[in-house]
């Protein structure tokens, strides 16, 4: 036999060290070498070495030999299957077929499945075999599976019942049923069950969520939501429905106690189920696990789906529910409907405004933006003066519930006629004066470019931005181009160029040379927008003479609604740019020059060592519909390295081998 080298040797006698941090060290160095490209007679030794170990009477050893053998995979199967015909009875012959279902494929399949039918064998190697199959899966390890849910003995029907779930078997519903009966299989019956898309399922499962066993509960619940997915599937989404809103109190009482179960799965299909049957009882359950992200997400359903019995089932809660619950009980608010938010729960939501922990002010404040009445306009008022998050969201909800009730006057009321020059109330006005689209505001905006505040100057900008229509904010941006804050002449830039300012091409145009690249790039990306020819040949130089790239991809953008020959020209010369973000821009700008050098050029591009430009110039190219590029397009997908590379360049052969077959389906 090869020896090994001195290191794998000494990893090998650390994998039976005491320490925990020993063995970890030796498992990883062990990984390194079978991870790269190791010699094949050092690695079979090291295999041989290593199933010694997996043989031995060393827990630890045991152990860490199978995770190092389990990395191994393929490379160390001619040993393995040496190993097996060979092995005693017991545990060493137990742990090679563990491994065996670990690492093998379907070549292995009827190995393991003779194991498993070997009447006279051990009962857990048959149960370990089985546990393979199931790891393996396909069709003749599920039909060798199905014959086992016959035999004798309840623990390989439970081995069985689990690998076919594992495998993600579909076994017809009358060769499940009779295990329901059984105690010991009931609960991997129901697991079964959930996956057979079979609507005879659900008598047998429905039962199950009363059943005295809480394991079996829980599976039956999962199931029942499996299930429903699968008979949706099918054409049938609406069965799991009508048969859940039917069921009695003590079940309702039953799927509530599993809101609260320890795996998250069952936690889920409970609220899931929950709302399929109308309980709004399940409210308060589920705000005591909305901690976790998907099952807020859940919650959010749930309330949702209960629709208009949510209101006053959170209106009671909101009177009990402890103080660190509150946050979630007012993320629930913003699933209602705006009809469903009661007198009491509006008057919780306006005085938690309030509360000192943001969070709860800003989960408040998101219930109003999507539920609230004009009752709630003075706190969110108060709160628009807080930085940060909370006076934006704040802002954010006022704006939404002046559009719904056509409040402008509330605002009045609530701003004065001299809205404050300053500060954080300052600029969430503007905030709310953008939303709100409306000329009314723009007096007061315009006022706003003079606060002696940088942040209201530029929120003042960027909300006149989004008035539309012709009004004085399009004269006073103009103006503002001369600040002498960077932030507040960017802004201006932007919001000239929303509006389609086209009297601010020349004032534009003169932004284009300002010291602050930010100014730069929004001046270049405003004149963009206005789509003014007077521009294009202060863009062309721009793309000459401008150092900084974020300045010209903006102008790269401008040339490529020309469709003129000197500017393919240019851009074909800005894929040969060092600059990858100039090289992408460009090949972006080429989708709509019609000419076969644009082509030639974005195919160029396929042999980038950026993997970003070659997924950029596969995009362009399918959506150039050139079948000329078909061929080359193939030879990169075989040669592509890069997984998200390759799909796009899959996607592109797809889309553009369609294309081919549509014309020459006309042309016939």
């Amino acid at each position: 036999m090869t020896e090994l080298p001195k290191t794998l040797s000494e990893a090998i006698a650390n994998l039976s060290a005491d320490a925990w941090r020993e063995r970890k060290a030796a498992i990883e160095r062990l990984h390194g070498y079978v991870r790269g490209q190791g010699d094949p007679a050092v690695l079979e030794a090291l295999a041989e070495r290593l199933f010694d170990l997996l043989m031995g009477d060393q827990i630890n050893a045991r152990a860490a030999s199978h995770e190092v053998l389990g990395a191994m995979g393929d490379r160390c199967l001619a040993v393995l299957h040496r190993r097996l015909d060979s092995a005693p009875p017991g545990p060493p012959r137990r742990n090679l077929v563990d491994l065996l279902g670990q690492i093998g494929d379907r070549r292995h399949v009827p190995q393991l499945a003779a194991i498993m039918n070997d009447g006279a064998a051990d009962p857990n190697l048959r149960a370990s075999a089985a546990a393979g199959l199931g790891r393996i899966g396909g069709s003749e390890a599920e039909a060798a599976l199905r014959r086992l849910l016959e035999d004798g003995s309840e623990m390989l029907r439970v081995y069985a019942l689990d690998a076919l779930r594992a495998a993600k078997a579909t076994v017809p519903v009358e060769l499940v049923e009779s295990l329901v009966d059984a105690p010991f299989t009931r609960k991997g019956a129901a697991a079964l069950l959930g996956l057979s898309g079979d609507a005879g399922a659900l008598p047998i499962l429905l039962p199950l969520l009363d059943d005295p066993m809480t394991g079996v509960r829980a599976e039956a619940a999962r199931a029942l939501v499996e299930l429903g997915e699968g008979l949706a599937e099918r054409g049938r989404p609406g069965l799991v429905r009508a048969a859940i809103r039917r069921i009695g109190s003590a079940t309702k009482t039953h799927l509530r106690e599993l809101i609260g179960h320890e795996e998250r799965e069952v936690r889920g299909a409970a609220i899931h189920l929950a709302g399929l049957a109308g309980d709004a009882e399940a409210l308060a359950p589920v705000l005591e696990v909305m901690d976790d992200p998907l099952l807020q997400e859940r919650g959010l359903a749930l309330v949702t789906e209960l629709g208009e019995a949510a209101g006053a089932a959170l209106a009671q809660v909101a009177s009990q529910v402890q103080t660190t619950r509150r946050e979630h009980l007012f993320r629930m608010v913003t699933a209602l409907p705006a009809s469903a938010l009661t007198k009491p729960l509006l008057e919780q939501l306006v005085a938690a405004l309030d509360d000192p922990a943001e969070e709860v002010a800003l989960a408040a404040a998101e219930a109003l933006k999507e539920a609230g009445t004009r009752e709630g306009l003075g706190g969110l008022y108060r709160l628009m003066g807080n930085p940060g998050r909370v006076g934006e969201t704040a802002a954010d909800a006022v704006a939404a519930i002046v559009s719904r009730s056509d409040g402008h006057s509330d605002l009045d009321l609530l701003a004065g006629s001299a809205w404050p020059q300053s500060g954080a109330l300052a600029r969430n006005l503007s905030r709310v004066a953008g939303k709100l689209r409306s000329p009314r505001h723009v007096p007061h905006l315009v006022s706003l470019l003079g606060s002696p505040d940088v942040g209201v100057r530029v929120a003042a900008a960027a909300a006149l931005g989004q008035i539309p229509g012709e009004h004085e904010g399009a004269s006073a941006l103009s103006f503002a181009l001369a600040d002498e804050e960077p932030q507040v002449r960017a802004a201006a830039c932007r919001s000239l160029g929303q509006l389609s300012a086209g009297h601010a091409v020349q004032s534009l145009m003169s932004a284009t040379t300002d010291p602050s690249p930010l100014v730069r790039a929004a001046a270049v990306s405003a004149l963009v927008a206005l789509d003014n020819p007077v521009a294009l040949a202060r863009l062309r130089a721009i793309i000459v003479e401008d150092p900084v790239p974020t300045v010209v991809v903006q102008a790269i953008a401008g040339l490529g609604k020309t469709g003129l020959d000197q500017d393919l020209t240019m851009l074909m010369s800005l894929c040969t740019s060092a600059d990858h973000e100039v090289v992408k821009a460009a090949a972006r700008a080429l989708q709509s020059f019609g000419a076969h050098r644009a082509t030639a050029a974005l195919l160029g591009l396929l042999a980038h060592d950026r993997w970003d430009v070659r997924w950029a110039a596969a995009e362009v190219l399918a959506a150039r519909n050139d079948r000329t590029a078909l061929g080359p397009l193939r030879h990169s997908a075989q040669r592509e390295s890069d997984r998200l590379v390759r799909q796009v360049l899959q996607d592109a052969v797809a889309r553009l081998e369609a294309q081919a077959k549509k014309d020459d389906g006309a042309d016939a």
